[in-house]
């Protein structure tokens, strides 16, 4: 129920910041008050329409000078570095700041799309409830991961999109106790979209063909233009990155910078100025002439590039999908001239592009490949997007060890798990690790024998460091270690292993998984178990050490590098 709720609130939230960056590009661009959805131009204020993103620029400065600085950035980042590093907390001030700053930033011209922001929003709301509310960390985490998914579906119309993006780059886990709240949330957000009357599908497409050789070459194709383009866009915006922060001019003034170039670059192709959702729909149209998509690629790249550089407020989604919609579009115009790619749509190559891009800044596979078909309703889609996808990705890890969503973590130092995995010792046994046939010592044997054992020339003895204490029928009675024979030999040498041992051990079964018994070590700060069975009184069967289990992990680890089972 908490997770529905957090769903409400953030779609109602997320449909404000939609209505208020309207409201901003209205007042800016066009002189009216009005929320109704309007596209940045110059026809009103002329050539003075390029200080707009400036004086948004200078806001944003402002905010996050006066404010909080953490208002900047694109907003999954940040959302990812609350979970990686602030234990799902964050401030009620940011919670409020941000919003706002990315809506004066978005309004004035800045060429994002909302979703990041709204994204950022999201997972603020969620873990501002898990702060209001006793909550472990865990907890904390599934109601900022609930926060964001319901974000992003607020912002596309996409639920399954969102919780897949959650699970990639927030939970980094595929469990039901995160999954169910974030999925509740998500449909939760879309009650809300749909009340407020958005547009279902948002980038509606429609594909009449089947899927043939020539369309998953054209993909193939795509995808690895696409990667390439992926690591190109990243390295730039780190790049721009750096030389910003090499001006002698404090870090307030640079999304002023930012915006004058956002102005500039805008007077010379309107297009690139804001989120640009009609520049994506025309592309999936397949109605941009050549020319005019080289010129869209061009200026948005260094549209957004510069300006997210900057350090302003703003998202990523949106504009990389532009980037990548223009790269496959004109990847499969360019097949176009080779023989037997003539009848492949512009449009499944932008949509394909769209998607493959944002897999390879992001490495989101699973995220990337609903959002097309969510955002599209293009099912006969699907075998072109896995396919873009998947070499975007590969060629992506092939030519960059971070994504644009890890790297500024990866340099402060935080290592972000992208390889989802059970534990190894999930799925090993404890008979698998155990020794099976341990020293052992009768209940009768004295402290002082066992001691002279121990410091014998026997090897074996002396290495032992637990020993089962069992009776003839092999039933376990206790356990003494060799800390406890020599401190027991000084004060009572006489008494008998049994006596000064322990006679309630804790203990585990041959079928008990690994990752239990290594809790229950770590519970109760032992590194050796008896393994017994399941009779009363229960018979040893063995015992379990530290070396043991870690080496019965190394094995499974080696023999999947061999290939082997």
């Amino acid at each position: 129920m908490l997770a529905c709720g957090i769903g409400l609130f953030v779609g109602l939230a997320g449909v404000g910041l939609l209505e208020l960056i309207a409201l901003i590009t209205n007042a800016s661009y066009h002189g009216k008050p009005s929320t109704h959805h309007a596209v940045p131009g110059y026809g009103t204020l002329g050539m003075w329409g390029i200080l707009v993103p400036v004086v948004g620029g200078l806001l944003v400065g402002c905010i996050a000078r006066f404010g909080s600085p953490a208002v900047r950035g694109h907003g999954i980042p940040e959302a990812m570095q609350g979970v990686m590093v602030n234990q799902s907390r964050i401030p009620l001030r940011v919670a409020l700041l941000k919003p706002l700053a990315s809506a004066i930033s978005i309004g004035t011209g800045g060429p994002f799309g909302a979703e990041g922001p709204v994204i950022a929003t999201g997972g603020a709301i969620g873990s501002l409830f898990g702060q209001w509310i006793p909550s472990s960390t865990v907890e904390r985490k599934i109601l900022l991961a609930s926060g964001a998914a319901a974000g992003m579906t607020v912002a596309f119309g996409t639920p399954v999109a969102g919780l897949l993006l959650c699970i990639e780059l927030l939970l980094f886990e595929f469990r039901s106790r995160s999954m169910i709240p974030v999925a509740l949330a998500t449909a939760a957000a879309m009650v809300v979209r749909a009340c407020f009357g958005e547009a279902y599908p948002m980038l509606p497409l429609e594909v009449t063909d089947a899927p043939g050789g020539a369309l998953a070459l054209s993909s193939v194709w795509v995808g690895g233009v696409c990667g390439l383009v992926a690591v190109g866009i990243t390295h730039a915006l780190h790049g721009i990155e750096h030389l910003f922060e090499k001006l002698p001019v404090h870090w307030m003034w640079w999304p002023a910078l930012g915006g004058l170039a956002v102005g500039v670059l805008g007077w010379i192709d309107p297009r690139t100025l804001g989120p640009g959702y009609p520049n994506l729909q025309a592309l999936l149209d397949g109605r941009m002439a050549f020319a005019a998509v080289v010129t869209l690629l061009v200026f948005k790249l260094l549209s957004w590039s510069i300006c997210l550089g900057s350090g302003t407020s703003g998202g990523t989604v949106a504009p990389v999908m532009t980037i990548g919609g223009a790269v496959g579009g004109l990847v499969v115009m360019a097949l176009h001239h080779v023989g037997g790619f003539a009848d492949v749509p512009v449009g499944i190559g932008a949509l394909v592009g769209m998607v493959a891009v944002f897999a390879g800044v992001s490495r989101a596979f699973l995220t990337s490949v609903a959002f097309g078909l969510e955002a599209t309703h293009a099912t006969a889609a699907a075998g072109p997007l896995l396919v873009g996808c998947a070499v975007a990705v590969l060629v992506s890890k092939v030519c960059m060890h971070e994504s644009m969503m890890t790297e500024k973590l990866a340099r402060s130092g935080v290592k972000v798990p992208m390889d989802y995995e059970p534990d190894l010792l999930h799925g090993l046994s404890v008979s698998e690790a155990m020794l099976p046939n341990p020293k052992t010592v009768p209940p009768d044997m004295t402290v002082s024998a066992l001691a002279s054992k121990i410091s014998g020339n026997d090897p074996v003895w002396g290495s032992v460091r637990l020993f089962p204490i069992v009776n003839d029928a092999v039933e376990l009675l206790g356990i003494i270690s060799r800390a406890d024979v020599l401190a027991a030999v000084n004060e009572a040498p006489e008494s008998t292993v049994l006596e000064a041992g322990v006679s309630s051990p804790v203990t585990v079964h041959p079928q008990t998984t690994l990752s239990d018994a290594a809790d229950r070590m770590i519970l109760h700060s032992v590194g050796r178990l008896p393994v017994v069975d399941e009779a009363e009184p229960p018979r040893l069967c063995g015992l379990l050490t530290r070396r043991g289990v870690l080496q019965a992990r190394q094995h499974r680890l080696d023999a999947e590098r061999r290939g082997g089972g």
